[in-house]
């Protein structure tokens, strides 16, 4: 079987290549020139750098039996709305049209749960949208138009929402680990709703699992762990791995909000950079946010494997050995 991914680059590409370079399949890489994808290498895979127009990707795509497409555009500071839509919806659309003028069998797409907002425990599929900011909105968008497009067509969507996703890999929250190594890190709400931090070979798993499943054919699955985990539980856990406590002055949420949007405020004004604290990071820790994974355990076969405090272990052993703390 012939399977063609974009994003192979990215933190979930990288783990997913890693688990089934050997597994009989043939992989390409689609990458773009700016790609670090040299890291690459040692996985004897093919990788293809274009510049994702749809003429390209069409000859790119050729043959493919399914398409995997991982590349997202995701927050950062000052980004315009205009490139969140150029990468999260007209990219994702032209490979749309690519798989289906060559009559890909499975068209694969990595969303967020984000899709459907915070203010959730163990979210299920079918509950509505309700997005935040442009990356959700912009996720929203792609899905939409994937399930529309597709839902007349013979080529099949899967839509895969991976909660919450760390591991090895993952360079975003290094600066969280060593603050509260530092003890430079306070909790200032309840620690008391719960959030999803998923392994990333748990993701790896369900992606698998999908490709090539007639039982995963237009339908969208939620990807998590085992078990959501209080916020409070999530911080002892990072903190007891180097013999700490979570600082805590809880404040309240509005409080919270307050203070933090003001930094943020500041900082953005006169600074011209990102808060080290914001609205978005408070809501992120104070407000429920986790997902069921039933469906995906009922029709795929998916079984999470790593509860939090295992996978951290595995997580903070490679940033230890990357030099990374």
């Amino acid at each position: 079987m012939k399977i063609i991914l974009t994003g192979a680059t990215g933190f979930i590409g990288m783990n997913y290549l890693s688990a089934v370079h050997n597994d009989g399949n043939e992989y390409i890489c689609l990458a773009r020139k700016q790609s670090a994808c040299d890291a690459l290498k040692h996985l004897h895979v093919e990788v293809k750098i274009i510049a994702f127009h749809r003429e390209e990707l069409q000859a790119a795509i050729k043959g493919a039996d399914v398409v995997i497409h991982m590349i997202g555009q995701m927050g950062k500071y000052g980004l315009p709305l205009s490139e969140f839509e150029r990468i999260n919806c007209l990219m994702t659309g032209d490979i749309v049209e690519a798989c289906l003028a060559d009559k890909v069998k499975q068209f694969i797409y990595l969303s967020t749960p984000g899709v459907q907002g915070f203010g959730k425990r163990l979210c299920k599929e079918e509950e509505p949208y309700a997005p935040r900011g442009n990356y959700e909105k912009t996720k929203v968008a792609a899905e939409q138009y994937i399930i529309n497009r597709l839902k007349n067509e013979e080529m099949k969507y899967t839509i895969i929402r991976p909660d919450f996703v760390y591991g090895p890999g993952d360079y975003r929250r290094i600066k969280m680990y060593k603050n509260i190594r530092d003890r430079k890190f306070i909790l200032t709400t309840s620690g008391n709703t719960y959030l999803h931090p998923t392994y990333v070979m748990d993701v790896v798993q369900g992606i698998r699992r999908s490709v090539n499943n007639e039982n995963a054919y237009n339908e969208i699955f939620n990807i998590s762990a085992p078990n959501d985990i209080t916020v409070q539980k999530y911080l002892e856990i990072i903190a007891n791995y180097f013999g700490k406590r979570v600082l805590k002055i809880n404040v309240g949420y509005h409080l919270s909000v307050f203070m933090a949007s003001a930094i943020d405020t500041f900082s953005d004004r006169f600074l011209k950079k990102e808060g080290f604290v914001s609205k978005n990071k408070i809501d992120f820790l104070a407000l429920n946010h986790s997902t069921s994974s039933a469906k995906a355990q009922r029709l795929l076969g998916y079984v999470p494997e790593y509860d939090f405090e295992s996978g951290f272990t595995k997580t903070i052993k490679w940033c230890e050995n990357n030099y990374l703390l």
